[in-house]
């Protein structure tokens, strides 16, 4: 099961405006892949990633609505 969070997280993109990384609780996550990208109607989007810390590789669910970001669910890879 993941954790289900709801918090606000600061995101990276790069030149083109592709998800590169997401900082939480002032850690630093970098976005490997997206996994699936879907509407999540009146709540925006939501992105499945596969991110790398320091503490190893886990899926993480983030939420977008408008310039405002959100990790929602954190899964162990």
């Amino acid at each position: 099961m993941g954790q289900l969070l709801n918090e606000p997280i600061r995101a990276e993109h790069d030149a083109s405006g592709r998800l590169t990384a997401y900082e939480w609780r002032g850690a630093r996550y970098a976005v490997s892949a997206v996994l699936k990208t879907y509407a999540a109607p009146p709540h925006g989007t939501v992105y499945r990633v596969r991110i790398n810390s320091a503490e190893g590789v886990a899926v993480a669910e983030l939420g977008r609505d408008a310039d405002s970001w959100r990790l929602r669910h954190v899964f162990p890879a």
